[in-house]
């Protein structure tokens, strides 16, 4: 049965259409484009040409960086015609200079579906940012610089007693390929997801979940992209 095509799809395919636009505006074509995107915003090849062939939109943060970079705003680029231009207004004033003992740890561009894995887009992003101060950061995130944290959403119950559906995960982006028996932040048969890695042997990795209903799977090493090593979570307790 054909997908059914959702506004969220309809939105994404407009964005890409008017990066490609913008691009090109700037002496960028199409072809070499995703590279350009890539290599300017530390993002991967497979990241930035899913953006402009309309798979989904780039998180926020990036897509205010690119419109800035290239002399349009980022309410045109990011929303197109369908929202008025007071909406730029709001979201400059949201997103105003993070204050001196504050860091800012903007999202790892894609989803982190945890559990059965969820194609980026499937589901929001919770936040677009998040601001702590530098004290907490240089406290529970030892040894990391900040300009390297990413955060991002996890989904499912894959992880649970680690990590939980929901939680707010925290990333070192700087780390793009297997160094050590982690959690890592990958993308694997078109899907983003969080777990554990092990490995068994020469360029073998097994995908571990901490929960034991998902059993463990064997894939080769370069069959993964790597965004970055998972460090800790934030999780929302309900009463």
């Amino acid at each position: 049965m054909p997908k059914k095509i959702t506004n969220a799809d309809t939105q994404a395919l407009e964005f890409g259409r008017r990066l490609t636009e913008l691009l090109a505006q700037n002496k960028r074509p199409r072809h070499g484009a995703g590279a350009y995107l890539a290599k300017r915003y530390r993002v991967s090849t497979v990241t930035a040409n899913a953006w402009l062939n309309g798979e989904y939109k780039s998180g926020t943060e990036t897509a205010r960086r690119i419109a800035t970079d290239h002399g349009t705003t980022f309410d045109w680029l990011y929303f197109g015609a369908l929202l008025p231009s007071t909406i730029q207004d709001a979201a400059s004033v949201a997103t105003s200079e993070t204050r001196s003992a504050y860091v800012r740890f903007p999202l790892l561009e894609g989803f982190a579906g945890m559990g059965r894995g969820d194609y980026v887009g499937d589901y929001p992003e919770i936040v677009d940012w998040i601001e702590v101060t530098r004290e907490w950061a240089s406290q529970k995130l030892r040894g990391v610089p900040a300009e390297s944290i990413r955060v991002i959403t996890g989904r499912g119950d894959s992880m649970r007693g680690q990590y939980n559906d929901g939680d707010l995960i925290f990333v070192d982006s700087r780390v793009k390929r297997f160094d050590a028996d982690s959690a890592y932040c990958y993308r694997w048969n078109g899907r983003v997801q969080i777990k554990r890695l092990q490995l068994v042997g020469k360029g073998l990795v097994r995908i571990i979940s901490e929960n034991p209903k998902y059993p463990s799977i064997d894939v080769m090493i370069d069959e993964l992209e790597i965004g970055g090593r998972a460090l800790a979570a934030w999780t929302l307790t309900e009463f």
